[in-house]
């Protein structure tokens, strides 16, 4: 099965739904900023995406043609946000310089607020 899937890798895109806060997690700051590791300094989780993006890239591009030129392929990422994470997002990537993955390629969808649910009988929370 990982044979037909790889076929298919330079048809992928990746979505990060990241519109959620820390705070239930002790976390002042968006999750997607939380360190994955104390290893290595600034190694967050949208670090490691970035990571995985790549990777994806470098992989579709070594089962391509090798007679074509694929310096232009990229794997489409799209980071689903929030209201309440947008901001600190787009901070976290232009800090970072979008991680390699280059501005124009990472495309930034903003999810509106949803009702939260306040007990297992479905009242809404307000």
């Amino acid at each position: 099965m990982e044979q037909l899937g790889l076929k298919e890798l330079e048809k992928l895109g990746l979505v990060l739904i990241a519109g959620g806060l820390g705070e239930r997690l002790g976390y002042s700051c968006i999750k997607i900023g939380l360190p994955v590791c104390t290893i290595e300094h600034n190694y967050t989780y949208i670090k490691y995406y970035a990571q995985y993006v790549h990777a994806c890239r470098e992989r579709a591009i070594s089962l391509m043609d090798p007679t074509k030129d694929h310096s232009d392929f990229y794997v489409p990422f799209c980071i689903m946000v929030s209201d309440d994470t947008h901001d600190r997002t787009i901070k976290i990537l232009e800090e970072n310089n979008y991680f390699g993955l280059g501005k124009d390629r990472v495309d930034i969808v903003k999810q509106e607020n949803v009702p939260a649910l306040l007990d297992n009988d479905g009242n809404i929370a307000l």
